[in-house]
């Protein structure tokens, strides 16, 4: 079970914000992006659960752009739990996945973007979602990769270690047997991101040189007076261009930022 407690900060005011600088409009292109690629992949689909939905914007243009009639998120953040469902009028379940005992077989896709990792039992997680879904189902899952090529080099400062919320970590054949253990049968492995890839090596590797705790990225969200942030404003201007040529190279590869896996449930015979 995941408890609330270090979540209830994790959005804050009546927004349920986490970034500033606007950066909150760029958070949601790229959900209506994962909206148009679950459409494109699940064509025929009209029922999802996204767990982990944050403020719920992807389940918003599935229903509202791409013909979900069912849609439903899990969270346990109480700021995004109520703008999901006070500002965007979706069905939020407000506790654990493991705690909610959903019918079984009644979803055609389960999504789970970035959460895994967050979970004491992600074995007990993968299980769950298998007996959710439909025969012939689909499931998305998005983690960050462990064996990313920035991690060795940045070694402490690797932004997805983030101790305070990460308990698990994944390499693609560490996911991949979790979820085939589980009874899905695997289809695609994706390990880059235009989302989280660019942006998680370049701070990954100007912690390292400056010998900092993701100050940036901290300062993206809560912004403070400091001259110290312009350091970190140059080397991201300066390293930003090669870590989008290196992750751009590593596409086909096992090693870029962040693991994707695309899973089935298998239909019956």
């Amino acid at each position: 079970m995941v408890t609330s407690n270090i979540y209830d900060d994790y959005y804050k005011n009546e927004t349920a914000t986490r970034f500033n600088f606007g950066l909150e409009q760029v958070v949601k292109l790229f959900r209506l992006w994962r909206s148009v690629k679950i459409k494109s992949l699940v064509p025929q689909a009209s029922s999802i659960l996204d767990i982990g939905c944050g403020r719920g914007w992807m389940l918003c243009f599935l229903k509202k752009y791409f013909g979900f009639s069912e849609v439903a998120g899990t969270q346990i953040s109480l700021p995004a739990i109520k703008f999901a469902r006070e500002r965007l009028g979706l069905k939020i379940y407000d506790r654990d996945l493991l705690e909610l005992q959903l019918p079984g077989e009644s979803l055609d896709v389960v999504t789970i973007w970035h959460v895994l990792e967050h979970v004491p039992r992600p074995a007990d997680y993968a299980r769950e979602m298998y007996r959710l879904l439909k025969p012939g189902g689909t499931l998305l899952v998005e983690v960050p990769n462990l064996a990313a090529w920035s991690r060795p080099i940045t070694g402490k400062y690797w932004l997805s270690w983030d101790p305070k919320y990460h308990l698990t970590f994944f390499d693609p054949p560490a996911l991949t047997k979790l979820l085939s253990d589980a009874g899905f049968r695997i289809k695609t492995i994706h390990t880059h991101s235009l989302e989280y890839s660019t942006f998680t090596s370049v701070q990954s590797l100007v912690s390292r040189l400056t010998r900092t705790d993701q100050r940036f990225f901290a300062w993206l969200q809560r912004p403070i007076r400091s001259w110290s942030v312009l350091i970190d404003l140059c080397l991201f201007a300066v390293l930003t261009p090669f870590c989008l040529i290196i992750n751009l190279a590593l596409y086909f590869s096992r090693r870029g930022e962040v693991l994707l896996i695309i899973a089935g449930k298998p239909a019956y015979v």
